[in-house]
């Protein structure tokens, strides 16, 4: 059985303008089919439970048995094929609700609808899910009488909260328990240990690592410049860059954003040169800047640029610009045609970033549960898994497992294509 919240109603063109008050559940069974695919061997007969609680414990088992996950097989431990998943957002269905309210209901409709497509692939795997859905309400005191609910008490995978605070309880809640949080938002930032806390969202930490993999793998001859204009990406990812150069002792040279750089005096010969910014004119700025070297450099910016017109793109095919993202679906791939084909019959609209990230993350709990049971975390740590929009390389940390996804989009021709990391 899966319970769901009542269908939510597309208002106006591709805006949702409110949400419809959720206060009916619906429920319906669905069963599947699943071939399941192998990352690497467990020696028959023995697995251990370290990777998965930290405990020194190794179970036996007489009758480990063969799957095939996307093409590969592996030997995995029995496990049971009925799983609970509790689903805990801020969906605010109150009828009053403040401006930022009602814009963060608008984001959790827009997951939730990603969701909803996605309960209809999980038709093809053999495990049975019964889904609850649960309104936060972005209130601490609510998510405590959530979590105390049979409900979750029952659930085997946890699936949010997004604010910070709720984060936190829901981590100490999930590591008392021994229930797997995925966390789709909000990254957990406490350095505790907790193995139950998977971040799904990739954190600017992991994505500056992704990027000077990139950057050591194919530009290794190239000196490092960043340019810093204070604004957001760059007090995030642009903070996060500086030390995981600092840390990895990589050569920087950082130039703080001025319409006036003297790049004759700034750039070291041949450069790759990446701009913090996600502000369009600030970038022209610079491409203007730089287009008297661009045999010799290389520009990097963020995926939020890539909302440009035909001005933007003559002036940044000038020079070879490639642009940072965790969205790989803005190049078409078979799995995200897919995903907005199923989309538009539902909804009569494309989905949004959150609606292939509420659409990913839940293909990816229940296939991986049904595939591995609760031994999952021994089958996915290190290996990247691909969904519509994003991959999953969950690496274990000495405080959870965080995802370290990164796509780098090379613009050539006025087409986006994407280039390897490694």
């Amino acid at each position: 059985m899966i319970l769901v919240l009542s269908p939510l109603q597309l208002l106006s063109g591709s805006k949702f303008i409110r949400l419809l008050i959720l206060s009916i559940l619906i429920s319906y069974n669905t069963y599947a089919n699943s071939t399941i695919s192998q990352y690497f061997p467990i020696n028959k007969g023995r697995i251990s439970l370290n990777a998965i609680n930290n405990e020194s414990k190794t179970e036996n088992y007489d009758s480990l048995y063969e799957i095939t996950f996307r093409g590969k097989k592996i030997l995995v431990p029995p496990h049971k094929k009925s799983f609970k998943i509790a689903v805990l957002l801020p969906f605010h269905t109150d009828a009053i609700n403040s401006t930022i309210d009602k814009k963060r209901a608008n984001v959790m409709l827009e997951y939730y609808q990603g969701i909803k497509t996605a309960i209809k692939q999980i038709d093809s795997l053999e495990s049975k899910f019964i889904i609850s859905f649960h309104d936060t309400d972005n209130d601490t005191n609510q998510l405590k009488s959530i979590l105390a609910s049979k409900d979750i008490k029952e659930a085997d995978l946890i699936i949010g909260p997004t604010s910070k605070r709720q984060v936190e309880i829901a981590s100490i809640y999930c590591k008392k328990n021994r229930t797997p949080l995925f966390l789709p938002i909000t990254n957990s930032i406490s350095s505790d240990h907790n193995p139950y806390v998977f971040d799904l969202n990739p954190s600017n930490t992991l994505k500056a690592r992704e990027f000077l993999t990139y950057f050591k793998s194919h530009h290794s001859d190239k000196s490092l410049v960043i340019i810093r204009d204070k604004g957001y990406f760059d007090r995030t990812f642009g903070k996060a860059l500086v030390a995981e150069c600092k840390q990895q002792q990589i050569s920087i040279k950082i130039v703080p954003y001025s319409t006036n750089t003297d790049w004759s005096k700034t750039l070291n010969g041949n450069s790759l040169v990446i701009h913090t910014t996600q502000d369009k004119i600030k970038l022209n700025y610079t491409v203007t800047g730089l287009q008297a070297y661009r045999d010799n450099i290389i520009l990097v910016g963020s995926d939020k640029l890539l909302d440009f017109n035909d001005v933007d793109y003559n002036q940044w095919e000038k020079l070879n610009i490639t642009f940072l993202s965790e969205n790989k679906s803005q190049v078409a791939n078979p799995r995200s045609n897919q995903m907005k084909v199923a989309y538009r019959m539902d909804y009569r609209d494309d989905p949004s970033w959150f609606s292939y990230m509420g659409y990913d993350h839940f293909l990816f709990a229940c296939e991986i549960l049904d595939a591995f049971g609760n031994y999952f975390p021994l089958f996915i740590e290190n290996k990247e898994i691909t969904y519509s929009n994003t991959n999953f390389s969950m690496k274990r940390t000495e405080s959870t497992f965080k995802n370290q996804y990164l796509v780098i989009f090379r613009l050539v021709n006025g087409q986006l294509t994407i280039e390897n990391i490694k």
